[in-house]
Protein backbone atom coordinates (compact mmCIF):
# COMPACT_ATOMS: atom_id res chain seq x y z
CA UNK A 1 0.00 0.00 0.00
CA UNK A 2 1.60 3.59 -1.21
CA UNK A 3 0.15 5.47 1.83
CA UNK A 4 1.04 8.84 2.37
CA UNK A 5 1.80 10.28 5.70
CA UNK A 6 0.31 13.77 6.69
CA UNK A 7 0.12 15.96 9.43
CA UNK A 8 -3.08 17.02 11.72
CA UNK A 9 -3.41 21.05 11.87
CA UNK A 10 -3.57 22.17 16.10
CA UNK A 11 -4.66 25.32 16.33
CA UNK A 12 -5.13 27.29 19.97
CA UNK A 13 -9.27 27.72 20.33
CA UNK A 14 -9.06 31.47 21.02
CA UNK A 15 -7.00 32.13 17.58
CA UNK A 16 -9.94 31.00 15.75
CA UNK A 17 -13.58 32.46 15.20
CA UNK A 18 -16.31 30.39 13.76
CA UNK A 19 -16.35 31.89 10.11
CA UNK A 20 -12.36 30.76 10.00
CA UNK A 21 -13.44 27.53 11.29
CA UNK A 22 -16.06 26.95 8.24
CA UNK A 23 -13.88 28.68 5.83
CA UNK A 24 -10.48 26.54 6.81
CA UNK A 25 -11.52 23.20 7.73
CA UNK A 26 -15.13 22.05 8.04
CA UNK A 27 -15.74 23.43 4.25
CA UNK A 28 -12.57 21.33 3.10
CA UNK A 29 -12.95 18.47 5.05
CA UNK A 30 -9.69 18.76 6.94
CA UNK A 31 -9.21 16.98 10.45
CA UNK A 32 -8.23 19.69 12.95
CA UNK A 33 -6.76 19.69 16.45
CA UNK A 34 -8.10 22.43 18.59
CA UNK A 35 -6.18 23.05 22.18
CA UNK A 36 -6.36 25.37 24.96
CA UNK A 37 -9.94 24.37 26.24
CA UNK A 38 -8.41 23.04 29.26
CA UNK A 39 -7.56 26.64 30.59
CA UNK A 40 -11.27 28.34 29.83
CA UNK A 41 -13.44 25.37 30.21
CA UNK A 42 -13.73 23.57 33.47
CA UNK A 43 -15.69 21.02 32.25
CA UNK A 44 -17.59 18.50 34.93
CA UNK A 45 -15.76 15.29 33.18
CA UNK A 46 -12.71 17.02 34.15
CA UNK A 47 -12.99 17.38 37.54
CA UNK A 48 -15.27 14.42 38.25
CA UNK A 49 -13.99 11.48 36.20
CA UNK A 50 -10.01 12.21 37.16
CA UNK A 51 -8.15 11.89 39.73
CA UNK A 52 -5.77 14.06 41.50
CA UNK A 53 -3.06 11.97 40.45
CA UNK A 54 -4.83 12.28 36.58
CA UNK A 55 -6.02 8.36 36.26
CA UNK A 56 -9.76 7.84 35.28
CA UNK A 57 -11.73 7.72 38.44
CA UNK A 58 -13.62 4.45 37.82
CA UNK A 59 -15.04 4.70 41.66
CA UNK A 60 -16.53 7.61 40.45
CA UNK A 61 -18.37 5.82 37.69
CA UNK A 62 -18.93 2.21 39.40
CA UNK A 63 -20.89 4.80 42.11
CA UNK A 64 -22.73 6.88 40.12
CA UNK A 65 -23.33 5.41 37.11
CA UNK A 66 -22.68 1.86 37.68
CA UNK A 67 -26.33 0.19 36.88
CA UNK A 68 -26.14 1.72 33.61
CA UNK A 69 -26.48 -0.83 30.77
CA UNK A 70 -23.76 -0.11 27.94
CA UNK A 71 -21.93 -2.38 25.57
CA UNK A 72 -18.04 -3.17 25.52
CA UNK A 73 -16.47 -4.66 22.60
CA UNK A 74 -13.86 -7.36 22.98
CA UNK A 75 -10.90 -5.72 21.02
CA UNK A 76 -9.47 -9.17 20.33
CA UNK A 77 -12.69 -10.78 18.92
CA UNK A 78 -13.64 -9.83 15.05
CA UNK A 79 -17.17 -9.96 14.45
CA UNK A 80 -18.32 -9.11 11.15
CA UNK A 81 -16.39 -5.29 10.31
CA UNK A 82 -16.62 -4.88 13.87
CA UNK A 83 -15.35 -6.01 17.31
CA UNK A 84 -17.53 -8.77 19.07
CA UNK A 85 -19.85 -6.77 21.69
CA UNK A 86 -21.33 -7.98 25.02
CA UNK A 87 -24.25 -5.63 26.67
CA UNK A 88 -23.37 -5.42 30.49
CA UNK A 89 -23.38 -2.84 33.64
CA UNK A 90 -20.66 -0.29 34.07
CA UNK A 91 -20.16 -1.51 37.22
CA UNK A 92 -19.74 -4.92 35.74
CA UNK A 93 -16.67 -3.17 33.46
CA UNK A 94 -15.03 -1.90 35.81
CA UNK A 95 -14.89 -4.86 38.10
CA UNK A 96 -14.40 -7.63 35.60
CA UNK A 97 -11.61 -5.50 33.81
CA UNK A 98 -9.51 -3.42 35.95
CA UNK A 99 -6.92 -4.52 38.83
CA UNK A 100 -7.20 -1.27 40.77
CA UNK A 101 -10.27 0.26 40.51
CA UNK A 102 -9.72 3.70 41.80
CA UNK A 103 -7.29 3.88 38.47
CA UNK A 104 -4.12 4.19 39.86
CA UNK A 105 -3.39 0.77 38.08
CA UNK A 106 -5.06 0.91 34.64
CA UNK A 107 -4.44 -2.17 33.19
CA UNK A 108 -6.82 -5.09 32.27
CA UNK A 109 -6.51 -7.77 34.59
CA UNK A 110 -7.64 -10.82 31.58
CA UNK A 111 -4.31 -10.38 29.00
CA UNK A 112 -6.12 -12.54 26.77
CA UNK A 113 -8.87 -9.77 26.05
CA UNK A 114 -8.41 -6.10 26.03
CA UNK A 115 -12.22 -4.52 26.98
CA UNK A 116 -13.06 -1.56 25.32
CA UNK A 117 -16.88 0.38 27.02
CA UNK A 118 -18.14 2.28 23.20
CA UNK A 119 -21.00 4.25 22.35
CA UNK A 120 -22.68 4.79 25.37
CA UNK A 121 -25.30 7.48 24.95
CA UNK A 122 -24.49 9.32 28.38
CA UNK A 123 -26.39 12.51 27.70
CA UNK A 124 -29.32 11.14 26.96
CA UNK A 125 -29.32 8.83 29.97
CA UNK A 126 -28.18 11.14 32.59
CA UNK A 127 -29.26 14.87 30.75
CA UNK A 128 -29.24 16.38 34.24
CA UNK A 129 -25.72 15.66 34.58
CA UNK A 130 -23.70 18.58 32.43
CA UNK A 131 -20.88 17.04 32.27
CA UNK A 132 -19.58 19.45 29.30
CA UNK A 133 -20.15 22.72 27.52
CA UNK A 134 -20.47 22.20 24.06
CA UNK A 135 -17.77 24.60 21.85
CA UNK A 136 -19.14 27.35 20.08
CA UNK A 137 -18.19 26.03 16.52
CA UNK A 138 -20.17 22.79 16.99
CA UNK A 139 -23.19 24.51 19.12
CA UNK A 140 -24.99 23.97 15.32
CA UNK A 141 -25.64 19.94 16.19
CA UNK A 142 -28.53 19.26 13.68
CA UNK A 143 -28.39 15.20 13.87
CA UNK A 144 -28.52 15.64 17.52
CA UNK A 145 -31.31 18.24 17.56
CA UNK A 146 -33.57 16.00 15.40
CA UNK A 147 -32.69 12.58 17.27
CA UNK A 148 -33.45 14.11 20.97
CA UNK A 149 -37.43 13.72 19.76
CA UNK A 150 -36.54 10.36 18.31
CA UNK A 151 -36.42 7.09 19.70
CA UNK A 152 -34.34 4.60 17.22
CA UNK A 153 -36.51 1.65 18.58
CA UNK A 154 -39.58 1.61 19.60
CA UNK A 155 -41.77 -0.82 20.61
CA UNK A 156 -45.31 0.24 22.16
CA UNK A 157 -46.37 -3.32 23.41
CA UNK A 158 -43.83 -3.09 26.82
CA UNK A 159 -41.83 -0.78 28.66
CA UNK A 160 -38.54 0.59 27.38
CA UNK A 161 -35.67 2.28 30.19
CA UNK A 162 -33.77 5.13 28.51
CA UNK A 163 -30.55 3.27 28.53
CA UNK A 164 -27.93 2.88 25.84
CA UNK A 165 -29.90 0.20 23.81
CA UNK A 166 -32.92 2.42 23.15
CA UNK A 167 -31.88 6.08 22.95
CA UNK A 168 -30.89 7.36 19.47
CA UNK A 169 -28.61 10.25 20.13
CA UNK A 170 -25.07 10.70 19.23
CA UNK A 171 -23.29 12.42 22.02
CA UNK A 172 -21.09 8.84 23.16
CA UNK A 173 -18.95 8.06 26.14
CA UNK A 174 -16.16 5.97 25.19
CA UNK A 175 -13.72 4.04 27.80
CA UNK A 176 -11.17 1.60 27.57
CA UNK A 177 -7.41 0.47 29.21
CA UNK A 178 -4.14 0.38 27.74
CA UNK A 179 -4.45 -1.54 24.25
CA UNK A 180 -8.20 -0.94 23.73
CA UNK A 181 -8.49 0.18 20.01
CA UNK A 182 -11.65 0.52 17.05
CA UNK A 183 -11.24 -0.82 14.05
CA UNK A 184 -11.41 1.09 10.81
CA UNK A 185 -14.38 2.71 10.25
CA UNK A 186 -16.44 6.16 9.39
CA UNK A 187 -18.40 8.32 11.61
CA UNK A 188 -22.43 7.60 11.24
CA UNK A 189 -24.09 9.15 8.80
CA UNK A 190 -20.63 10.65 7.79
CA UNK A 191 -21.10 13.32 10.06
CA UNK A 192 -19.07 16.02 11.05
CA UNK A 193 -17.80 14.74 14.37
CA UNK A 194 -16.09 16.22 17.06
CA UNK A 195 -14.05 14.39 20.24
CA UNK A 196 -12.65 15.20 23.45
CA UNK A 197 -9.87 13.72 25.13
CA UNK A 198 -11.14 14.04 28.87
CA UNK A 199 -8.42 11.74 30.17
CA UNK A 200 -5.24 9.13 29.27
CA UNK A 201 -3.96 9.37 25.70
CA UNK A 202 -5.39 8.08 22.40
CA UNK A 203 -4.23 7.31 18.74
CA UNK A 204 -5.62 8.34 15.71
CA UNK A 205 -5.01 7.05 12.19
CA UNK A 206 -6.66 9.03 9.16
CA UNK A 207 -6.75 8.17 5.68
CA UNK A 208 -7.48 10.47 3.08
CA UNK A 209 -10.14 10.51 1.21
CA UNK A 210 -7.73 10.56 -1.92
CA UNK A 211 -6.55 6.91 -0.93
CA UNK A 212 -10.56 5.71 -0.24
CA UNK A 213 -9.61 2.76 -2.51
CA UNK A 214 -7.04 1.09 -0.89
CA UNK A 215 -9.17 -0.31 1.82
CA UNK A 216 -11.69 -1.65 -0.53
CA UNK A 217 -11.71 -5.39 -1.86
CA UNK A 218 -13.16 -6.15 -5.72
CA UNK A 219 -16.60 -6.24 -3.89
CA UNK A 220 -16.26 -2.89 -2.59
CA UNK A 221 -15.87 -4.05 1.12
CA UNK A 222 -13.42 -2.98 3.13
CA UNK A 223 -10.74 -5.99 3.15
CA UNK A 224 -10.05 -7.93 6.09
CA UNK A 225 -6.48 -7.05 5.64
CA UNK A 226 -7.52 -3.59 6.41
CA UNK A 227 -9.64 -4.12 9.53
CA UNK A 228 -6.45 -2.95 11.57
CA UNK A 229 -4.13 -0.61 10.35
CA UNK A 230 -1.68 0.68 13.28
CA UNK A 231 1.06 0.24 11.54
CA UNK A 232 0.29 2.27 8.21
CA UNK A 233 -0.36 5.52 8.91
CA UNK A 234 0.79 8.20 10.31
CA UNK A 235 0.19 8.41 13.86
CA UNK A 236 -1.13 11.59 15.68
CA UNK A 237 -1.28 11.34 19.96
CA UNK A 238 -4.07 13.48 21.00
CA UNK A 239 -3.35 14.51 24.65
CA UNK A 240 -5.48 15.03 27.91
CA UNK A 241 -8.05 17.50 27.35
CA UNK A 242 -7.83 18.23 23.96
CA UNK A 243 -10.38 18.57 21.06
CA UNK A 244 -10.33 16.73 17.94
CA UNK A 245 -12.72 18.04 14.78
CA UNK A 246 -13.53 14.68 12.54
CA UNK A 247 -14.97 15.99 9.75
CA UNK A 248 -16.86 13.58 7.01
CA UNK A 249 -15.06 11.14 4.46
CA UNK A 250 -12.65 10.40 6.36
CA UNK A 251 -12.08 6.86 7.29
CA UNK A 252 -10.04 6.06 10.79
CA UNK A 253 -8.66 3.87 13.14
CA UNK A 254 -9.15 4.42 16.90
CA UNK A 255 -7.04 3.22 19.85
Amino acid sequence: MNIKKGEIEKVNWKNLSYSEFVERFMQKNKPLLLNGFSEHHNWRASVDWVTPLGHPNFQFFSTNFGDSKVQVADCDKREFTDQKREEMLVSEFIGRCLQDVEGSAVQCSNSHSVPYLKDWHFVKEYPEYVAYKTPMFFCDDWLNLYLDNYRMHTDSDKYQENNEICCSDYRFVYMGVKGSWTPLHADVFRSYSWSANVCGKKRWLFLDPSQHHLVFDRYECISFAKYKLMMLFQKTLIPMRQRLVVVSKYFMNCF
